[in-house]
């Protein structure tokens, strides 16, 4: 045998580690964010308009994503921001106690990883960047809606800032009939019936 074919033996685990204990997705803390998932207009506080529209989505596994796109900016200036964030929570174990855990990319090239989890019917994640500890807060409304609040602090949580205050409302769905065959032709409506 060479000796390389040793070496290469001997690096092989000779034990298979333990698979991973499966994760119910569908249990309270894994579904604590669904009141977020949906399609929205998203309002500025103050605003009767649309500043931005955001998609939340389940996607692999337990993990939910938003995209958010934003085309005005404060007081109705044209803005052209998009973020992205992938959030998930992470039960109990190795990391310390269960929390979901956001992360979160701009269009600005800003990255930010947040953590935290419900209070008081609200989600609420944290992330820190240097001296200022940034705030999220997500919380359901009374009518479908979705409040969300970013604040944040230089003075280690004694004070906060608010940065912005959004609700988020459902996004009215739109169908379309078509009314036109393959050929385009347009079709015919069914003879009514006369009444007797």
């Amino acid at each position: 045998m060479s000796l390389i074919a040793v070496l290469l033996a001997a690096a092989v685990p000779q034990t298979t580690p333990p698979a991973a204990p499966k994760v119910d997705c569908n249990d309270a803390d894994h579904r604590a964010l669904d009141f977020w998932i949906g399609d929205w207009d998203v309002y500025a506080a103050g605003s009767d308009y649309p500043v931005a529209h955001s998609r939340i989505e389940r996607i692999v596994g337990c993990a939910i994503s938003e995209t958010f796109d934003q085309s005005t900016g404060p007081n109705g200036k044209p803005l052209d921001y998009h973020g992205r964030s992938i959030s998930a929570y992470v039960p109990a174990g190795a990391m310390g106690a269960g929390s979901w855990r956001q992360y979160y990319v701009d269009s600005g090239g800003a990255a930010a990883t947040l953590a935290g989890g419900i209070s008081d019917g609200a989600m609420i994640l944290l992330s820190r960047n240097g001296p200022v500890t940034n705030r999220m807060t997500l919380k359901p409304g009374k009518n479908g809606e979705v409040s969300q609040r970013g604040e944040f602090s230089t003075d280690d949580g004694k004070t906060w800032t608010l940065a912005y205050d959004f609700s988020y409302a459902p996004r009215p769905v739109v169908s379309y009939v078509i009314r036109r065959t393959i050929t385009g032709t347009p079709t015919r409506k069914a003879p009514r019936k006369r009444r007797k």
